[in-house]
Formats: C-alpha cells, sequence, structure tokens
C-alpha cells in the first residue's frame, strides 16, 4: 500500500472560490496525493434558529445566525466541478465530506467519485451513512471520540446499504453478522474481529 496524504481544505476558503483554488495549488505543490473539501447545503444540516457556537461567534460575526454563516461557505455544484477540473490539472486527487444526501449525491452521482470521507460527527447519521452504502464506493470513515458499539452500529448500516439490505435496527445489527457484509465492507473495515467484541 503506498502512502496517502490528505490536505484538508475543509471550509478554509471562506466561501472563495479563488481561495479555494489556492488551496489545491498549495496541497499539490505540498505533495500531498488528495485535497479534502466538505459539501454541503447549509439549509439541509441546520435550522434558521441555530446559535453559532462559541468559537464561531468569537471569529466571526456574533450577529449573524449559524444558517447564515454555513450558506457563504458552501461550494456550489459549478464550484465543484472547477475544483475537480484544477485537481485533475494539478495531479492530486480531489476528495470531500458529504453533510447531507443532496450532497453525497452530487459527489457520487453527478460527479462520479470513487471514494467519499466521512466525518465522525455523521458516524450516526444512519440515512447517510446508509445511502453512502447503496452508492457502492470506497469509505473512509473517521471514528473521531466514538464508542465501540457506535463504530459497529455505523458499519452494520453500511453494510446493510452496500448489501441492499432494507434499512433498519434489525437489520444493521444482523447485517454485522453476516460475512457477505463484511466482504463488502473490507474497504471500509479490514476485519470483523477487530471491530466486535469477543
Amino acid at each position: 500500500m503506498s502512502l496517502r496524504i490528505i490536505a484538508e481544505a475543509g471550509v478554509n476558503h471562506d466561501g472563495s472560490l479563488e481561495k479555494a483554488l489556492a488551496l489545491v495549488d498549495a496541497a499539490a505543490a505540498s505533495g500531498a496525493t488528495q485535497v479534502k473539501f466538505q459539501s454541503f447545503k447549509a439549509a439541509k444540516i441546520v435550522s434558521d434558529r441555530a446559535p453559532k457556537a462559541s468559537y464561531q461567534t468569537a471569529r466571526t460575526d456574533a450577529g449573524e445566525s449559524q444558517l447564515a454563516m454555513l450558506r457563504r461557505l458552501e461550494l456550489s455544484e459549478d464550484a465543484h466541478r472547477v475544483l475537480i477540473a484544477r485537481c485533475a490539472e494539478k495531479g492530486i486527487g480531489f476528495l470531500s465530506t458529504p453533510f447531507d444526501l443532496e450532497s453525497l449525491d452530487l459527489l457520487t452521482g453527478r460527479f462520479g467519485l470513487e471514494e467519499i470521507k466521512i466525518g465522525s460527527g455523521e458516524l450516526t447519521n444512519a440515512p447517510l451513512l446508509y445511502a453512502l452504502g447503496q452508492a457502492q464506493v470506497r469509505v473512509i470513515l473517521s471514528t473521531g471520540m466514538a464508542t465501540l458499539a457506535e463504530i459497529e452500529t455505523a458499519l452494520g448500516v453500511l453494510g446493510a446499504g452496500m448489501t441492499g439490505r432494507a434499512p433498519g435496527r434489525q437489520a444493521f445489527a444482523e447485517a454485522l453478522r453476516d460475512s457477505a457484509v463484511w466482504q463488502a465492507l473490507r474497504g471500509v473495515h479490514p476485519s470483523p474481529k477487530r471491530s466486535r467484541r469477543a
């Protein structure tokens, strides 16, 4: 397996395509193999009444809502297209983390990405994980501070989606006991023995 270095661009472009392109260029110049952004529709992931976190109010307009802030940070479909093209031009892989079903479909359906990174905050987002499993792409699944039980459930949800099981708590639990699911998950987790309790 060759070394892979992923440069985290995230939303550090501040909503500016020019900055996002500069992040691609900097990542490529650094020798990174991929550069990762975030793909989301703000209205799909936060309500108009959600307050900003304290670290956000310390660095941005305290009177601006979290929804308004996130809308500024969205990358449009056209921006994604331009960034993917720049990555190809610079010889670096494009990667993104979706936070909602529409953004997942944009990445895997419209742009045909073959690999998706899921952030640890979405580890318990069963609808997103199930749809990701259905997309039949490679997955980088961040676990953050998740419990082993949460990780097992996430793998069950992904595996159920990958193998066409109907969604549901029982189906997700049963998926972890099915060798066909573990075969489907081989790119997500190398061995069922490592994620299941003895």
